[in-house]
């Protein structure tokens, strides 16, 4: 009976720990207004506004939670796919499988699950499969994503989870996209483009601009493989 009520009062903390957008409402407020967000981002988003999408600061949205707000990243290399769970237990229902290098808002931290949204979806996901952004995490840089130098080129580019060929494919970016450097490097670079993270070649970003006073630096260690790829790679949009 005791344990049936610790289960019972853990559900209720956990449900006033939900957010607004917990019941379906996935709305936010930006700009006075009220926005849809269609891709979370640590330091940008993409949002919907009267009919069309425009990529905002996120520190710029407000989202309707008591409790803190964080940003993380979905981390499966091997697989490609993390299970999102119905409730913070590790048998608990898996309701998706969360794509790597997707960008997802935290809004509950656990000792070894957290509650995200991820792509509209509420549930639960293990913390080792999950990467946190450090709340004052500063970009480097940002830039517009290319192929051959052109913003609108008909070519994808290709996001992985490191900085080889040989990693996992995360997405293929259209270009034209903005992209926020996180670490810039001679062959690859780490960056945040349309609510993924992940590398891609640095000869794919243009009209790169520091952030701030601080320089951005090339060869830093990233947090995936140290070892660079330097050969091109692209794919043809369908």
């Amino acid at each position: 009976m005791k344990r049936y009520l610790a289960m019972i009062l853990v559900g209720l903390m956990l449900l006033a720990a939900l957010p607004a957008f917990a019941d379906g409402d996935h709305t936010v407020s930006w700009n006075g207004g009220t926005v849809e967000v269609r891709a979370v981002g640590a330091w940008e988003s993409v949002v919907k506004t009267d009919g069309s999408e425009t990529t905002v600061p996120s520190d710029e949205l407000t989202w309707e939670s008591e409790t803190e707000i964080r940003y993380a990243y979905i981390w499966a290399p091997k697989t490609g796919k993390a299970n999102l769970r119905l409730g913070p237990r590790s048998k608990a229902s898996v309701i998706a499988k969360a794509e790597t290098g997707r960008m997802v808002l935290v809004f509950m931290k656990g000792k070894q699950m957290s509650g995200i949204l991820y792509n509209g979806t509420v549930g639960y996901m293990s913390n080792s499969t999950l990467k946190f952004v450090k709340t004052d995490t500063v970009p480097k840089a940002t830039a517009t994503l290319s192929y051959k130098g052109k913003a609108d080129a008909k070519t994808n580019v290709i996001m992985r989870t490191g900085a080889a060929q040989g990693s996992r494919a995360v997405a293929k970016l259209q270009p034209g996209l903005p992209v926020v450097i996180f670490k810039l490097g001679k062959n690859w670079s780490e960056v945040e483009c349309n609510g993924w993270h992940g590398y891609v070649m640095t000869q794919h970003l243009t009209e790169i601009e520091e952030i701030g006073k601080e320089e951005a630096k090339e060869e830093t260690e990233p947090s995936g493989p140290v070892e660079e790829d330097d050969s091109a790679e692209s794919v043809e949009l369908d």
